[in-house]
């Protein structure tokens, strides 16, 4: 299973229920006409994380979402989709396929993309912690039932001892 396919297909899916947000995408490579507000997801970075001890590979991914609406709208219409945008990455998370809480980093107005001037423009980054192949302490008898404490028959000869210590 590709992890980061599926979390960006719940990315796109959440980002879509957002009350009036009329087109859900990732970034389009050419120019096509989108509905707005709009909600555009890119994929900017994937790091190592750090390891979790159970032979998983942990993944730090890197995301950006560029939330557009007319300039004809009035500021606060942004506002609201942006903190909507928000709240609904804090909310959701994926432990049972290994996909924590959205870490969000700023969500910013985005005034560098002079191609969709007319347009207001807010980014909205996040990471995501994903863990990536087979947990070992997953499946029967991967957890061990009896623990050995200790080595021998208890005495301290097993240890080159000619006397057990005086207590």
């Amino acid at each position: 299973m590709d992890k980061v396919k599926t979390l960006f297909d719940a990315l796109q899916e959440g980002f879509a229920d957002i009350a009036g947000v009329a087109h859900c995408s990732a970034f389009p490579k050419r120019r096509d006409d989108i509905r707005l507000p709009a909600v555009l997801i890119d994929l900017v970075e994937i790091e190592p994380g750090r390891d979790p001890g159970t032979g998983e590979l942990a993944l730090t991914t890197h995301w950006e979402a560029r939330i557009l609406f007319s300039d004809q709208e009035p500021q606060w219409h942004g506002w609201a989709l942006v903190q909507q945008a928000m709240s609904w990455l804090y909310n959701h998370h994926w432990s049972e396929i290994n996909i924590g809480r959205a870490n969000i980093k700023q969500a910013t107005p985005d005034h560098f993309s002079p191609e969709l001037q007319g347009h207001s423009i807010w980014l909205l980054e996040w990471t995501h912690a994903v863990r990536v192949g087979d947990n070992l302490w997953n499946g029967e008898d991967a957890i061990p039932s009896i623990i050995n404490v200790g080595w021998g028959d208890g005495s301290y000869s097993d240890f080159g001892a000619a006397d057990e210590p005086s207590i």
